[in-house]
Parts: structure tokens; sequence; C-alpha cells
């Protein structure tokens, strides 16, 4: 601790001023032990720490750095991590410029804090003077999960702390020398740093994973096999973490050993707990929050054999306010031993902290409780993640066919919906034709949701309940869903829902010990012949066999369930049809390879892509309006520009470019709302200044910022504001169309909204009143040509589908060039499409660190090599890109198609050339680069795999071809 205080002082210098207590923020994935001992350096350089989680967004992580007044942030070694602290920086600077802006440096690493030369031991052991500022002085602070809003800063003072250490002198257990596994407890969540804290007042001793370069994600199997070898007589784990042992009867014998098992940060499936009970094991309840501590007796000397229940600690006073059929909210209440960190809401006049829990009472034993619910709604599911139904719900509500919703998840792997159709749809739910026929009608509705949601709330089809008019919802006066009383009133049907997915699992299938090319066969063999009760050849189609939906899904959820146990892939990202889209032994077992080698999960054939690409062409070609200009000339007094996507790179150097372009009158740029309520204003100026551009930019008279969506009519924007950018094209309008996810992992239909939305800007080009149609700019890729063979000249004309096949990205672009080719030929446009070659950084050499060349660059180190080639490389920077798109708006050569690639193309040799010099890594032959990626991607379960490994290997594998 004294090394860490040392350091923690060195990192910071003098920067912080010592009269007052000043904050220093930890952000970083790293392993535990460096981790707390850094937060304990903190404290003891008399500073306050305050560990925030990685997971926050950049504008949740600025709104913590402001709410706690943070001076100092120490961050991880993952780039990850630094671009997360720099991306809230620029939000901070924009948001709060008179406030102070953090400094940064690295968190120690474990060798600097515990491996310190011998012949510097004075230095080292030299005690670093502690400054006492009273009891009120903050000396921790956590944040709470921020599910519902922005996280809150939760302070603790000296006095505070020092209550909170009281925690388990209040319980039934003496806890010294106990060995107490907290293997899978991230140090940035409450439940962590109680954790760390604990040793101080009861000498408790924490078992912890081993340091490790980069840090890995603990497992089930990874946090159970270190409790077992250092025989922890105590294991507290998630919810997840528990249910995953639950399956092994080893594992189930060993913990029956342990004086305590304890599951915390949410609720744990009954059924495997009543089993885990029955096998003896001691499992125990634990209960609290951020807030307010460990509220249950911690320990206690003997769990209940009803789990579920605890008993508050006498170092608590608590209130239960009745609310709702046998369930009461929790309040705590301040005494003279403990407070709570927030009080909001009094209870005879002392300050109290109502939870928002419900909790129902033991039925036969006075004083034990068990969590039932959240009076505010939010749905807390067995892995720790938290769903806010809310927002969901009300996208679901707007479906035509829907009457009323009510999301249900709680203590479940995964949330479902029960939905009340409208009168004129309502139907038996036992009907299963007109079941499945619902889900389907709004299943478009559902894919809104799960565009909004994050990737723990989305739904998947088989978790749809309907309402059976035999049982029909519940208001309440103000016409809201009785929530609590139709999940009690539906909790059968519910059941069953999970117990159904659970079934279509198969899970009495074993799961093979290894992957490969046989294995996989002969697991997929096994799963069909389970399922469809006979025995079919490898290259037969499954549905020629009267494979129906039902079977299907259980082949789909049986295969995920392989995916995720054995291999430890995240399978909420594979697209629902892959079974269809691979419709026999031969071909699942292939896209489970696939899968496994980091290939993308959405993978069709050759000859699928390309009916799909021309099938969307023909689908956004029909019907263009006819052209309605006036007859009568306009004189123009300056060029209006409708820019799309100004907030990216190449965006922001296209809006600085137009501002100082004295030609020009006005500028629209039209961009996405944010989901985190951050103007367009204060995300202009912050991608302007990420790209080293000036601010001001944004203030210009000549630009209008317009919060919109180009995929909805009128662009999603108010009405008159529609009109008036109608009523503003009194001159030169072109529209710059630069908004494109760049994401090469997604297929064509993931992109169909890019295409849509073109489509849109297309209809509206030829609304303009003006005598001639303004020019439409369209930024198009070199990707188009991704197959073209590299001694075949590529011309600046309509380019063949096969050339673009491959990737969503690519084939999305051709399908948009040739939109605009048709809308060419069949309209008065005068569109050009610009094939941009890779672009580099902007003139301060700012350039998107998770682009594929930085993370190449970055995996320099990493991989001990980087790769050689002997093709060149024509890339363009950023600012001239920029200029020769604007020049081109005045292009007075008619001409449709550009090419926009440097005119002198380097040789790939010397760029790898200096990258490898600056690492000191030699250059090998890209085959080999490639083989050395696979094997330290974290799909090929090598420990040491390297943080940018997914993302190269993502872009780096199509290339082997």
């Amino acid at each position: 601790m004294r090394v860490g205080a040392r350091i923690v002082r060195e990192r910071i210098g003098s920067t912080l001023a010592r009269h007052d207590t000043s904050v220093v923020a930890v952000l970083a994935q790293s392993d535990a032990i460096p981790y707390a001992t850094t937060v304990l350096g903190v404290m003891r350089a008399s500073y306050a720490a305050f560990p925030i989680s990685v997971r926050n967004s950049p504008a949740a992580v600025a709104h913590l750095l402001y709410q706690a007044g943070v001076r100092h942030v120490l961050v991880g070694q993952e780039q990850s991590s630094w671009d997360l602290a720099r991306d809230a920086l620029d939000i901070l600077r924009i948001q709060h410029p008179s406030a102070g802006v953090p400094t940064l440096s690295t968190l120690p690493v474990f060798e600097e804090l515990y491996f310190q030369p011998s012949d510097n031991s004075s230095a080292t052991n030299a005690s670093i003077d502690f400054e006492y500022k009273g009891p009120d002085s903050p000396v921790l602070i956590l944040h709470s999960s921020g599910s519902t809003a922005f996280p809150k800063p939760i302070f603790f003072t000296q006095y505070r702390l020092l209550q909170y250490l009281a925690i388990p002198w209040f319980g039934e257990r003496d806890l010294t020398d106990t060995v107490y596994s907290v293997h899978g407890s991230p140090m940035y969540h409450a439940m962590g740093i109680f954790n760390l804290v604990l040793m101080i007042p009861c000498g408790v001793v924490s078992s912890y994973l081993p340091p490790q370069s980069p840090p890995p994600t603990p497992t089930p199997e990874m946090v159970i096999r270190a409790a077992k070898t250092t025989d922890c007589n105590i294991v507290i784990a998630t919810p997840a973490f528990i249910e995953s042992w639950s399956q092994d009867l080893e594992t189930v014998r060993w913990l029956a050993g342990r004086d305590l098992v304890a599951v915390g940060g949410g609720p744990l499936d009954k059924d495997r707990g009543d089993y885990l009970a029955s096998q003896g094991v001691p499992l125990w309840n634990a209960y609290g929050s951020t807030e307010a501590g460990t509220l249950s007796v911690f320990f206690p000397r003997k769990p209940l054999a009803e789990w579920e229940y605890y008993n508050f600690s006498r170092l608590m006073s608590t209130k239960l306010v009745p609310y709702d059929e046998g369930t009461f909210e929790l309040i705590m209440v301040a005494n003279e031993r403990y407070q709570p960190c927030i009080t909001n809401t009094t209870v005879d006049g002392v300050g109290a902290y109502a939870t928002s829990d419900l909790l129902a009472p033991h039925p036969t034993i006075p004083g034990y409780w068990r969590t039932v619910g959240r009076a505010d709604d939010q749905i807390m599911h067995s892995t720790g993640e938290k769903t806010n139904p809310g927002p969901l719900e009300s996208i679901l509500r707007q479906d035509s066919h829907v009457s009323a919703c009510v999301m249900f998840g709680r203590g479940r792997f995964q949330a479902g919906i029960l939905v009340d159709p409208k009168p004129e749809h309502r139907f038996c739910p036992s009907d299963e034709q007109k079941l499945a026929a619902f889900r389907n009608m709004i299943w478009p509705t559902i894919e809104r949701m799960n565009e909004y949601a994050p990737q723990h709330s989305r739904l998947f089809k088989e978790m749809i309940v309907v309402s059976d008019p035999s049982k029909p919802f519940q208001y309440t006066a103000k016409g809201t869903v009785r929530r609590g009383a139709m999940i009690k009133e539906y909790e059968q049907e519910i059941a069953a829902t999970y117990e159904k997915a659970e079934q279509s699992e198969q899970s009495d299938i074993p799961l093979p010990l290894r992957w490969d090319g046989d294995t996989a066969v002969e697991f997929v063999r096994t799963v069909i012949r389970k399922v469809m009760a006979h025995a079919i050849n490898d290259d037969d189609d499954l549905f020629q066999h009267s494979c129906d939906s039902l079977q299907a899904t259980w082949i789909r959820r049986t295969i995920l369930r392989a995916l995720r146990q054995s291999a430890q892939i995240d399978t909420r990202t594979i697209v629902d049809s892959f079974v269809y889209s691979n419709p026999s032994i031969a071909r699942l077992a292939s896209f489970i390879i696939k899968i496994l080698g980091g290939a993308s999960a959405d993978e069709s054939t050759i000859e699928q892509r390309l009916d799909a690409m021309t099938k969307m062409v023909a689908k956004y070609i029909e019907g263009f309006p006819p052209r309605q200009g006036r007859d009568a000339a306009i004189i123009p007094t300056g060029d209006v520009i409708l820019l799309t996507g100004s907030t990216g790179s190449l965006g922001c150097h296209i809006l600085a470019r137009l501002v100082s372009c004295p030609d020009v009158k006005r500028v629209y740029a039209l961009n996405r709302s944010s989901r985190e309520g951050i103007s367009l204003k204060e995300r202009q100026k912050a991608a302007l200044v990420e790209r080293g551009l000036n601010a001001n930019i944004a203030d210009s008279d000549k630009l209008v910022l317009l919060e919109g969506n180009i995929t909805s009519l009128a662009f999603g924007v108010q009405d008159e504001t529609y009109q008036l950018v109608c009523a503003h094209f009194d001159a030169f309008m072109a529209n710059t169309h630069v908004t494109w996810r760049v994401d090469f992992n997604i297929s064509l239909q993931s992109f169909e909204d890019n295409v849509k939305g073109l489509r849109h800007l297309v209809d509206f080009a030829l609304k303009s009143p003006l005598r001639d149609p303004p020019r439409f700019i369209f930024v198009s890729s070199a990707a188009v040509f991704q197959n073209a063979r590299p001694d075949e000249p590529l011309f600046e004309t309509p380019s063949k589908a096969d050339y673009a096949v491959g990737t969503g990205y690519a084939e999305s672009k051709w399908v948009s060039e040739q939109i605009l080719y048709e809308a060419a030929a069949r309209t008065l446009l005068d569109p050009m499409v610009v094939r941009v070659d890779q672009v580099t950084g902007g003139l301060d050499g700012s350039w998107n660190a998770h682009e594929w060349f930085p993370a190449m660059v970055q995996s320099a180190l990493h991989l001990g090599c980087f790769p050689d080639d002997h093709r060149v490389v024509p890339w363009i920077p950023l600012d001239i890109a920029a200029a020769a798109l604007v020049d081109f708006r005045k292009a007075s050569n008619p001409t449709h198609t550009v090419h926009l690639a440097h005119p002198r193309p380097v040789s790939w040799d010397l760029l790898a050339e200096a990258v490898a010099a600056e690492f000191s890594v030699p250059l090998v032959p890209y085959a080999e680069w490639l083989s050395r990626l696979e094997k330290a991607s974290p799909r090929s379960n090598h420990s040491h795999s390297p943080d940018n490994a997914p993302g190269v290997w993502i872009f780096m594998q199509p290339m082997t071809s």
C-alpha cells in the first residue's frame, strides 16, 4: 500500500492541491491485485479514490468525472480504457468548459507494486505522510449502476467508511483466517470494493485470480478452479456463475463442503438454488446496495434451508412499508451506528434511504425476508445485468397490433415480454398457428426494440407470451398496467415459456471436449438424431426430411448452448436463421467451425448474396418522383449544401472545408439524435476537436445543425423545419452523403437503412425548386472492387456485382451505386459516385484507433511481428479527400463516377519497415502474421490474447484468399 501511495504521488506530481481532498479516479480493466493495491494507495496518499466501471459510455464517464470533481484519472494499460478516458474528457470540455479537466496517467502494474529493486528498499518503504482532513472528508467514491439514467457518484466519508467496516462485526461468524473467494468480483463494483476492505476489520484472507496481462475475463470454470486451488472456506459469486456450477456434480459436492456459498449481484434461479440447497450446499442470499451497504447479516452462522430468505443485520435500522399484495418496500433509516450514503426520504423526521426494493416476509419465521422485485420496475437478471423495461415497452406499444405489454425476466438469463393484443387481434394463445402468426406480425417492432435495447435485454421470438382472453390485463386508475399482478397472473405461462426454451436446448447431449471438423460433425449428427428422432445423411436437407420450425428452434438453441458453454462464445450476436441458412449436418458443422474461427455469424453463399444485392437494387429503383422544378431560372446567391454524417472523420473535414468556402451560403448538417441526450451541437464540437479542427466551426452563421433520420419521411425533423430547408433552395445544392456504418461484419440486410436513406435523399433532391436538380455526391468505396484481380484495370464505370460480394459493407455500397446510376438514367438527377480508397488520419495524424490499420499497428508488440507485402498503398490523407469532395461539386465535365486515391502510391514495404523499426519487431510474410493473429485471437482459447486482436482478425481473415 505504501508503494502504491508513493507511485500515485509520483504519477500525479504537484498538480493536486493538498489543502482539500482531491479525487483520483481509476478507469481500468486491470486484474484485481494491482487495482486493489492502487485504490488503497490512493487513499493512503490522502486522496479520495473513485473506481469507475469501464462499461460506462464516454458520456456517463464525463458525467461522473464532473459530478465527483475528479482531478486525476489513473487509466489502465489497455487501449480501450484510454479511448474511453479521452472521449470522456472531450465531452467534459464541451459540456463544462469552465470546469477543470482531469489529468491522466497510467495505472501501476503488478510488477511496479510488488517487484521493487532490492537496492531501493529504503525508498520503497519510505513512509508517505497521511493528512487526516476530518471525519466528514470523502475517502472513497463508488457509483450507481446507471440503468435508468446516468450513474450517480456515491460518497463515502472517513466516518461512513468506518461504519461500513463495522458490518462484519455484527455478523454471526468469526472470519479471522477464513479464506474468501472473490475471484469473480469486479473491483469497480461495490461488491469488489467491500470484499477488499473486508480484510481490514476482521482478518479475512481474500483470494484473487493471479496477476496476468492482459487480464482474462473471469469464467465460471476459471473462478471455481481458483477457489478450489486456494481451498476457500467461503465463496461469493454472481447467480450466473452459481447456476453454471450447479450443472456439474463434482463442483456441487465441493461447494457442499464449504462453510458458506454466497450469491450476490442479482437473483438466483429458484430451481437451481433449491437443487443446490437439497444437495447440502450452504447457500446464502447476500442482500445489499451500493448506497446502503450489505443489509443482510454478514455472515450467518448457518443459512436457512429456504435459501432465498435472509434477516437484517443488527447494525441497521429498517422499516418495511406496505406496497402491494403482501409485498413491502424496504426503507433503511439512519441510526447512531450506521447511516446510508444517500438519503432520499425521512421516517419520523430521521433521514432515510428508500431502496425501491420490494420484499415479502417468510410465511412462518418472523424477521426473515426475500426480495421479489423492484418498485421502479427494473428487472435484474441472473447475470447481474439489469433491464429497464419502460422505454422498450413504450416502443412495442406503438405497434398497431398491441394494446399493452409487460417485460419479465427477474432472475433469468434472458428477458421476455407478455403482450396483450388489441381487441381485434386477440386469440387463444393455445392455437400454435395463430400464436406464430401474431409473433410474426409484431416482430418488426420487436426488432426495433432490440436495436434500442442493450444486448442483455434483447428479445427472442420464443420469449413472447401472448395474453389469454380469459385472463384479461388489469389496469390502474391511471390507465397503466398492474405490472406485478399481471406477471403473477401469468406465472405459469411464463414458467412454461422458459421451460420450453430450456428443453429446446437439448442440454443432455454431451459437449465436445475440443472442437474440430470431425467433432463438430459428430456433435451435429447427435443433435439432429435426437431432435428429429431419426438419422439422415450428412448432406441431406433437413427441411426435406420434415424438419419443422419448432425442431429448427431446438437445433439452433442446442448449438448455441454448446458454443456458449464449451467455447465461451457470446451467442447473442449470432443470427436466429442460421439453421435455415445451413440446412444440413455438414453445413451446420462448417458453420460452427467458422464461428469458432472468428468468421461473421451471418454468412451466406455467394449466390444468395448476389441475389440479395440485385433484389435490394430492384426494391429501391422503383417510382422515382417526377421533377417539380420551377420554369423560371433562379439567380443563385450562393451554394446551399445538405451534408449528412458531419460528426464522422470525413464529415468533420468536409464541414470545415464548406464553412470556409466563400461561395457557400448555407450548410445544413443532418445527423441522428443521441441516445445519451447530448445535443448535436455538443457532439459536433467534440467531433471537430477530436479531429484536430476548430470547435468554433459549429458556431458558424452558415451552419444549421439538424437532428433527424434520413430513413424517415421528412428526415424525422419538424415539418416547418423540413419546409424551411426546401424553401432555401435558392441556389446550387449538393447532397454529400457520407453517413455510412463502417462495419465489415454485418450483412447487407443490416445496411438497408443506409440504402433506404440514400433513396430518400434522391427523392429529396428531385423535389428541389431549381430548374436543374442539385448535384448529388455519394461517397462510395474502393471496396466495391474487393474481388477484382490485382492486375485488372478498374474503370470509372459501373462495376460488376461479384466484385463487391463478400462483406455487407461493400455490397451495400454497390447497391447504392446502382440506385444512383438508375436515377441518372431515369430522371434529370446528376449524381456523382466517388469511390474513395483508404483514407488516413488528418493533419494532426489523428486516425480512428478502431480502423484496421491502426489496429494492425497496435498488434505489432503483442504478436511480435508485422506483415510484409509487395503491394502498393494508394491511401489519401483525410483533409485532402475532404477538399477533393468539396471541389467535385463544381465539376464542369459531366461524369457519374470518380476514383479518389493517391496519384503516387507508395509500396507497403516502406510503411511496414517503418512500423517494424519503431517497435523493434521483424517483418514476416502475411500468411505467417495471420497465423500468429489467429492463435492470439480470443476465439482460439489462448489466454494471452491481445485486446485488439478480435478487430484485426475480423479485418484480416478474408484477405487470405
